[in-house]
């Protein structure tokens, strides 16, 4: 088992069958595991998610929250360990998950430290043989097995992670394992980071719900976010930026054209799909599950003209928006409806509900969340995430080609996804099985 973390973890615990439905059903005789990782004290992705909270999971994941090649094994490994099995676990062990606006669950105390405190907990009490702090360099064949440094194996799961918050411990090892046994993998780009752009008209610090469109130079959407926007001297962050930011950084990994538009007018809608979060102190740190389309700039210029004319363009404006916002997008804000121009009434209608952001790219793995591509699902057995190219190795977590959106949707997938191929390669391996080596730590199974 290379890679300590979420998926890693999880995968450890499913080849010891930690996880049998019932002490009947659970073997007497389970494979030994092996969980190694290069850093001594690992696990420290999950330490800084949330800002330490620790989004565990979310109320409802389904396949449609991810970008992958295959959706269909994704569906797969989230229904053969769903959510409710993951709180079940969790709370077991006295973390208790709590929900928060737009279903992300958080523990209700403890933190990423109290998540992580569990896991090896969990380890401890399956059996689970720790090997920290050593450095794996390749992964090779060796007889009917396989060597992983110093140790030797019958079957390998790669937990390893990706590229991003590379401090952690995340070097892209993965990707070279999967390309050396035959694998096509997926360019590997930032996912989850804020974008990079020129800021229009001074607007850093301000923070407004948004709903941002990614599309080519035709204008085939690409995909779309609607949740919270904040402005940067750099760009635009907060959860609908980096919800957006796969497309963006495919799009210029692949060289390929685009632009994306912000819509300010209809998530400000009291009225509309988000209007139950504008009241709360502080917009909710995901975006919604599904994205309403865009306000056209004619139905707000419709808007306007059925206004009360002698009001000014800016206390119509501001109605729904932040001020700052509105001076900035709209020039002619001071000016009474009834006296307004054609174009300047067109140039404020198209300013709130379609703003091209100047969006150039995305900041690097260093701020990214997540990585997107890896090696692709098609490639693998789609009930135990087994490499169809080297039979005996498994791939899970976020090596894979699978990247979630934020909420909760990545860990709910290392949850899955370990437990997918942990479970798959505990069922293939001999119990009890004796060490291929002497001397030496007890094999993986």
């Amino acid at each position: 088992m290379i890679g300590a973390g979420a998926a890693g973890i999880f995968a450890a615990l499913a080849a010891r069958g930690a996880f049998a439905s019932s002490a009947s059903s659970a073997s007497s005789s389970p494979p030994s595991v092996v969980l190694l990782d290069s850093k001594e004290s690992p696990g420290k992705k999950i330490l800084v998610s949330g800002g330490g909270r620790c989004n565990v999971t979310n109320v409802s994941v389904t396949d449609r929250d991810f970008d992958t090649d295959a959706p269909a094994v994704v569906r797969g490994v989230l229904a053969n360990y769903p959510v409710p099995k993951v709180r079940a676990f969790f709370e077991e062990r006295g973390v208790v998950l709590v929900e928060e606006p737009i279903g992300k669950l958080f523990p209700r105390e403890g933190g990423a430290k109290g998540v992580l405190a569990a896991l090896f907990r969990a380890l401890d009490e399956a059996g689970v043989v720790r090997s920290f702090g050593a450095e794996i360099f390749e992964v090779e064949r060796d007889g009917d097995g396989w060597k992983v440094g110093e140790v030797r194996a019958r079957r390998v799961i790669v937990a390893t992670g990706g590229r991003s918050i590379p401090q952690t411990g995340s070097t892209g090892f993965g990707y070279g394992l999967a390309r050396s046994v035959g694998h096509e993998v997926v360019e590997p780009v930032p996912a989850l980071t804020p974008l990079r752009g020129r800021t229009p008209h001074d607007l850093a610090g301000v923070t407004v719900p948004a709903i941002l469109t990614v599309e080519d130079h035709d204008g085939r959407v690409l995909r779309r976010a609607a949740g919270s926007l904040l402005f940067t001297h750099g760009g635009v962050s907060g959860p609908a930026a980096l919800d957006a930011s796969v497309a963006v950084a495919h799009a210029v990994e692949e060289e390929r054209p685009f632009r994306v538009r912000a819509d300010f007018w209809s998530p400000a809608d009291p009225a509309g799909p988000f209007g139950p979060y504008l009241g709360q102190p502080k917009l909710p740190g995901s975006c919604m599950a599904e994205s309403p389309v865009p306000t056209d700039a004619r139905t707000v210029e419709r808007f306007l003209l059925a206004s009360e004319q002698r009001e000014l363009l800016g206390t119509v404006l501001g109605r729904r928006l932040p001020r700052r916002l509105v001076e900035a997008l709209a020039p002619a804000w001071r000016t009474p409806l009834g006296r307004l121009v054609r174009e300047d009434r067109r140039i404020a209608a198209e300013s709130v509900s379609g703003l091209d952001l100047g969006i150039t790219g995305v900041l690097g793995f260093e701020k990214a969340e997540v990585t997107a591509g890896g090696v692709p699902l098609r490639e693998l057995d789609r009930r135990t995430l087994e490499s169809r190219r080297a039979p005996g190795l498994f791939f899970c977590g976020e090596v894979c080609h699978a990247t979630g959106r934020l909420g909760g949707f990545n860990f709910q997938w290392a949850w899955s996804s370990g437990f997918a191929a942990g479970r798959g390669a505990g069922e293939s391996s001999p119990p009890d099985q004796r060490p291929l080596r002497s001397g030496g730590p007890p094999q993986p199974g």
